[in-house]
């Protein structure tokens, strides 16, 4: 591959965006396997995506039916937030997805709420937000493209010559 589709395909990586992220936990629950997915990674103050799978322990069948919420709780400023996590928002369908916006960073506890027909169960957990990415984190891609192609117009000048 030539060295401009290279350095294309490395600029291109960071707009990519992976299904789910991160495996935060994957636990046994009553009857279901429960696997507590977070994007992104870190988890920063901002958009978030939280996603659950609910499985069955007997058979590992995901349970699309289940009636899933997050009920999350900031440490030290109190704020407490719950948010209903669904398959119609996830981009997978074997997810219960939940898309917010997390309003501050520091120390957070989570409980995810399960129920299934009239079996009822919940799972906690803990994570940590860290403050937003500055905001030229954006766009700085988006400046490589110009010097690339001003060294390489420079460099085929040079050796026409």
């Amino acid at each position: 591959m030539k060295p401009m589709g290279i350095l294309i395909l490395m600029c291109l990586t960071t707009l990519a965006n992976a299904d789910s992220g991160l495996v935060r936990l994957s636990e046994p629950l009553g009857p279901w396997k429960v696997t507590l997915l977070t994007d992104p990674t870190p988890l920063r103050e901002g958009p978030v995506d939280f996603s659950v799978l609910v499985q069955s322990q007997d058979t590992g069948e995901t349970l699309l039916d289940a009636d899933v919420s997050l009920d999350l709780t900031h440490s030290v400023a109190g704020l407490i937030m719950t948010v209903p996590a669904s398959t119609e928002v996830s981009e997978n369908a074997m997810l219960h997805a939940a898309k917010f916006v997390l309003p501050e960073p520091g120390q957070w506890s989570g409980r995810i709420k399960i129920q299934v027909e009239d079996h009822k169960d919940e799972l906690t957990f803990e994570f940590t937000a860290a403050p937003p990415l500055p905001a030229w984190t954006s766009w700085w891609p988006w400046l490589i493209p110009a010097p690339v192609a001003l060294c390489l117009y420079a460099a085929n000048r040079r050796l026409a010559s």
